[in-house]
C-alpha cells in the first residue's frame, strides 16, 4: 500500500515551492512586459496582479515548509539550528545552505513587497529582482539535494529532477523574451518598416 513518509513530503514540498516560485517569476515576467490577458490569449480578464501576490504567498509558506519537515526526521537528524543555518548540517551542508539562502531571499521579497508603500520605487524595485538569484539558489539546492538523506548523492535522472530540469529550461527561455523586449514590451502594433520611418521622416520635413 502506498505511504507518504517525511521524506516524500519533505520532498513535494520542495517541488511544490520550486513550480510557485516559478509561476512567480513569470507572471512578473507578463507584468513587466505589460502582458494584457484581454488583447492576447487567453482574452479575457485575468487579475494578473493577484496572481502574482497570491503565487508569492503560496511559495513563502511552500518554502517554509519544506525545511521544517525535516525537524521530524529521526534519521538523519536535524536541528533547529540546521534548519535556520545548515552550514553544519548532517548532510549535505553547502547544498542546504544554498537552499537556506534561497529561504531568506524570498522571505525578504515578500516583506519587502508587503512594506512597498513605505519605500521608495527604486529600493523596492531593486528588492524585488532578488527573488531572481533566489530562483537559481532554490533551482540549484532542488537539484543537487538527496530527497533520500542517505549518501547525498542524488540520481539526477528521476522525475523529481527530470521536472526541475524543465524549470529551468523554461526560465531560462522567460528571462531570454524578458531581456529580448527590454524597453519595449508587449504590444499589438507592428514595428515600423525602415521604409516606413524613411517616409514619415521626409514627411515631417516637408511639413516643417
Amino acid at each position: 500500500m502506498f505511504g507518504l513518509t517525511l521524506l516524500d513530503l519533505c520532498a513535494y514540498l520542495g517541488l511544490a515551492a520550486v513550480g510557485a516560485i516559478a509561476v512567480n517569476v513569470l507572471v512578473g515576467i507578463l507584468i513587466a512586459l505589460r502582458y494584457s490577458p484581454v488583447c492576447f490569449w487567453p482574452y479575457r480578464r485575468l487579475n494578473l496582479f493577484g496572481l502574482h501576490q497570491w503565487s508569492a504567498y503560496a511559495s513563502l509558506v511552500l518554502i517554509l515548509s519544506h525545511p521544517a519537515v525535516l525537524l521530524f526526521v529521526g534519521k538523519p537528524r536535524f536541528s533547529f539550528f540546521d534548519i535556520l543555518a545548515p552550514v553544519r548540517s548532517p548532510l549535505q551542508p553547502v547544498v542546504n545552505t544554498i537552499g537556506a539562502v534561497a529561504l531568506y531571499l524570498v522571505v525578504l521579497v515578500t516583506v519587502t513587497s508587503l512594506l512597498r508603500q513605505r519605500m521608495s520605487r527604486k529600493v523596492w524595485r531593486n528588492l524585488h529582482y532578488l527573488v531572481y538569484p533566489a530562483m537559481v539558489c532554490l533551482l540549484i539546492h532542488s537539484i543537487m539535494a538527496d530527497p533520500n538523506l542517505k549518501t547525498g548523492h542524488p540520481d539526477l535522472l528521476d522525475g523529481g529532477k527530470i521536472y526541475l530540469y524543465g524549470v529551468v529550461v523554461l526560465m531560462i527561455a522567460a528571462s531570454w523574451v524578458r531581456l529580448r523586449l527590454r524597453g519595449r514590451g508587449l504590444s499589438l502594433e507592428p514595428r515600423p518598416t525602415e521604409a516606413e520611418v524613411v517616409v514619415v521622416s521626409v514627411e515631417t520635413k516637408i511639413s516643417a
